[in-house]
Order: structure tokens, then sequence, then C-alpha cells
């Protein structure tokens, strides 16, 4: 299932789809010399969502120093020339850019870290191989192209594909915000729950979360009796919404914010002497999270389109992963991770395409790909379906515990519960769960 955030990020499905050859202005090699591959990315401040999206460079040096100490590829290094700061405003998107392309003249632009993608367009113009992490309906094409693709969903027809080929997320380039969210309705009925609320942004991409978790809830028959979908960023005042859930006798909330609105929420709740509540947050698993807070978060779950990394069995990606972080002094996150998949999906494209290889002849390699999965760490990608609905929805579940990270719903070795998708079941009765092994492609039945 895939994390449909927006930062916010509820889980959702795999979205891939199109795949179309790039054309002439991808074909040369910009940012390419006799020693390096020169690489540029862009990502928005914290103060924009309090996320820490520039942890994506992170990422991606850190998977490069690795490539690097191996001789590079094809015997040049990988090299991230350029980290920029959108501001965390549309323009400043477009600006970030087309800095990178105009100015740092990179071949490939990565990592894009951001809540907002206005610069997206631009980038597809360009047939600039772009990676990053998908939040955004621009990584499939504009508001309106996507909306087509989520309406034709509605109408049951699946074959609809994002026109830009040559944007990569880290979760695949289609996420269908509109489409019944699996994840919170799942946690409810694991729980037991039986009365919910939702919490959002008035921004649109929080909305968009919000409209997909209204439909997963009324889909999977989960009650929503409380809704407020007013809230700015930076909120402070909780007391009327404390006071609906105690009216209203609400057991289970989801949010569709980023973790600080979400725990405003929380905390307001217990200081009123709120008990038995279960949380539902799309953002905020990070080990500088639980170590902060520890126990004030018990009884809140994450939903993950990764290998949680408290598994007991853990991939080769994710053991390099957090290998990398702790050699470094790094504390893992979300987003540093999204930046070492991007990295990864980034040099075994080269590596497909030879040593000849140009900004199409990569977006070609990547477009040819069955099941790229960075060594285990995700659920495998088809990327030669193109950018479009996935046939299925994984997610893992963790939840915190005596200030720990829980893993929850999975199986021993097979932390991540999948459902098909596209279409939807009709109940959550029947997952099957995906191994973290790497190139293991069955799946075990949760009646098996």
């Amino acid at each position: 299932m895939k994390r449909l955030l927006v930062l916010v990020v509820a889980l959702s499905t795999i979205g891939l789809g199109t795949v179309s050859t790039a054309q002439a202005q991808g074909a040369g090699r910009p940012g390419v010399t006799a020693t390096e591959i020169k690489v540029g990315g862009l990502s928005s401040p914290m103060s924009v969502l309090n996320v820490p999206y520039a942890d994506g460079f992170d990422g991606v040096n850190a998977y490069f120093d690795i490539i690097n100490k191996k001789g590079g590829v094809y015997g040049k290094k990988l090299k991230l020339v350029a980290q920029l700061d959108d501001l965390g405003s549309p323009s400043g998107n477009i600006r970030a850019a087309r800095s990178l392309v105009e100015e740092k003249k990179v071949f490939a632009v990565m990592p894009v870290m951001t809540n907002s993608f206005a610069g997206s367009a631009y980038l597809a113009s360009k047939n600039v191989p772009t990676f990053g992490l998908n939040i955004d309906a621009g990584w499939c094409g504009t508001s309106t192209e996507h909306r087509a693709i989520e309406d034709a969903i509605a109408a049951g027809k699946y074959d609809e594909l994002c026109n830009r080929s040559t944007l990569f997320g880290e979760k695949g380039s289609f996420i269908c915000f509109s489409c019944g969210q699996i994840a919170p309705a799942y946690i409810a009925l694991q729980k037991g729950v039986k009365r919910a609320a939702l919490f959002t942004y008035t921004h649109s991409s929080s909305a968009a979360c919000a409209e997909g978790t209204r439909a997963g809830f009324k889909q999977y028959g989960i009650d929503l009796v409380y809704e407020d979908t007013s809230l700015e960023f930076g909120f402070s005042d909780v007391s009327a919404d404390v006071q609906a859930l105690k009216d209203k006798k609400v057991d289970f909330v989801s949010t569709c914010m980023d973790f600080g609105g979400a725990f405003k929420i929380s905390q307001g709740f217990k200081q009123a002497g709120g008990t038995g509540m279960t949380f539902y947050a799309p953002e905020g698993y990070r080990e500088s999270t639980i170590k902060k807070y520890g126990s004030q978060l018990d009884g809140w779950f994450f939903g993950l389109g990764f290998v949680p990394w408290q598994s007991k069995v853990l991939p080769a990606g994710t053991k390099a992963y957090l290998k990398a972080m702790k050699q470094k002094g790094i504390t893992p996150s979300e987003q540093s991770q999204a930046g070492w998949i991007n990295a990864n999906m980034f040099v075994d494209g080269l590596l497909k395409s030879g040593k000849d290889f140009t900004q199409a002849s990569v977006v070609d390699a990547i477009n040819s790909f069955t099941a790229f999965s960075a060594n285990g760490m995700i659920p495998p990608q088809n990327w030669s379906n193109g950018h479009g609905p996935d046939t299925q929805a994984c997610t893992a579940y963790v939840e915190a515990v005596n200030g720990k990270f829980v893993p929850r719903f999975g199986k021993p070795g097979q932390p991540l519960v999948c459902f098909p998708d596209n279409p939807r079941p009709p109940t959550l009765d029947d997952p099957y769960y995906l191994p973290a092994k790497t190139g293991t492609t069955t799946t075990t039945s949760a009646g098996s």
C-alpha cells in the first residue's frame, strides 16, 4: 500500500504506469566529464511542514559514497553538485529546477524532496531523469491529467497512464489520492475500533488525503463521526476538537498532516483526561521522534511503504542503508532513505544503459525494470508498464510501544501487508504478505 501523504502521505498504492521513450532533449550527456557524473537536487526547508526534507541529500550522498569507493560507474565518480532550497514555494521550486538544468547543467535531478513539485512540468519537458519523494500529483502530470486518471479508476478503468515518463518517485509516479485509502481502515479494523475522527490541514494535498481516507472508511465500514478539515499549519488551540472527540466517543483518529500537528491533537486529548485512543499518522516515522517523545506516542500507528528498520529480518538494501547512516552519525529518516532509493535506481539505470549512456538511455533502462526493489527495501515496482495505477497495494505497519517502534500485522520475515489493487478488494479480510528477502516473489495468503 503506498503512502499517500501530502506530507501527508497516507498509504495508498504504489503507482506506476506509462512508458514513452525520452525524446531529443534527453539524448545528451550534460554533467558528464571524463571523471564525473554530476547530479543536483532540491528540497523544502523544515519551516514548511516541520519535515526534514533535506535529509534526502544525506541518502543520495551515502549511496554515492559506496559506489564511488568501488570505482564509480564506468570509472566516473558520482557527484551531488547542488543542494538547492526551493523556499517551500511553487515559484521557488520552478526556479530551483531551472537552475539545476540551465546553470548547474546536471545530468540528472535528485533528490527532489518537496511537498509541492511545481517544477515537474519544466523537468519533464527537458526529459531530464528526475528522482525524488513522490507526494505530489506533479510526478504524474498536471493536476487535471492526474485527476483524469483518478476519475478513470473510479469508473472502473485502470489503464490510463501518466505522461511524464522521465520522473521517478521512490514509490512510483502515480498515487491515487482520492481512492479509498486502505491503511487507516485496516488499522481500525485490526484494532476493533468503532468510531473514527479525521483531521487535516486546508492545504490541497491534505484535502486530497482526506478525500481518500473518507472513501476508505466508507468502503470498509468504519464509522467517521467527526472531522476537522479547517486546520492551518502551526495551529495551537485544539480545545474544541478535543471536546468533540470526547463527546462523540471517538476511539480512532486518522490524520492528514505532519507529525507535529497530529501530536498536538494527541497531547490535547490526553491532557484533557482522554484515554484509549488509537492514532494513525502518515508522517513521523523517525528514530529522532521516538527518542524524543517515547511513551507519549503509545497507541500511535504509522504506515510505511518499505520494510521497517525494526524488522527482525532485514533485506540487504535496508541493512546497507542503516549501516551507512550509522557510520556517518546520521539518524535514519524516511527522507534520507528515499534519497538512497533514488540513488540506487539511478545507478541501476546507468549500469543497464552501458558505458555510452545518455539521459534518454538511462530513462529507457529504468522504464524496462520489472521488479525494482532497492535490494528488498520496498515492494517490487514494475516500471515496464509505465507510470500509472499499480496492481497491488502494500504497507508495513509499526506501532509506538514504550519508546520503541514495533512492527505489526505482518508475518516473520514478511512485514509488508498487501492487497490486490485496481480494483481494490471489497473487504480487507484476506491480505497476503511480501517477504523482505531480495529476489523472492512468492506471497503468503492470510489463510495459509
